[in-house]
């Protein structure tokens, strides 16, 4: 746990951090904070996505089923928030959950979340104050 958060402090000075000069000797755009990021928990581990800060994108998260069939969710992420776009497993009950936003998460039934039960997906929206609150004061 205390080195999860060691990491997580890490990322995000790097992010905070004035960027380096670039080959050229010009100096390069200072990253921004993401206005959001998305705690995905698999089987295999929990991982951070920060939302884009502009734009859209979407993110193929691929898992291998125990007798080697692919399980594929595609995530949609804006700055404001995420949906399930697609998942190929039976019920959809992921894609059917809809937007979670900055905005609206308080105001669903799941609150910040979106689940494929068949599998195994968590995906959580937090803001980036949350974040730095989850893993502030020490290793508790």
């Amino acid at each position: 746990m205390f080195l999860k958060r060691v990491l997580l402090f890490l990322l995000l000075m790097l992010m905070l951090a004035p960027s380096a000069l670039s080959e050229t000797g010009e100096s390069t755009e200072i990253p921004v904070m993401a206005p959001g990021y998305v705690l995905l928990t698999l089987s295999s581990g929990q991982y951070w996505i920060p939302l884009p800060a502009e734009g859209e994108t979407t993110l193929p998260i691929r898992q291998t089923d125990a007798d080697g069939s692919e399980l594929l969710n595609v995530l949609y992420l804006t700055p404001e928030g995420m949906k399930m776009e697609s998942a190929n497993c039976d019920n959809q009950d992921c894609v059917h959950m809809g937007w979670v936003t900055l905005e609206n998460r308080g105001d669903r039934a799941l609150m910040n979340m979106i689940m494929c039960l068949p599998h195994y997906v968590l995906l959580e929206l937090y803001t980036p104050e949350e974040v730095m609150e989850m893993y502030a004061g020490g290793d508790q």
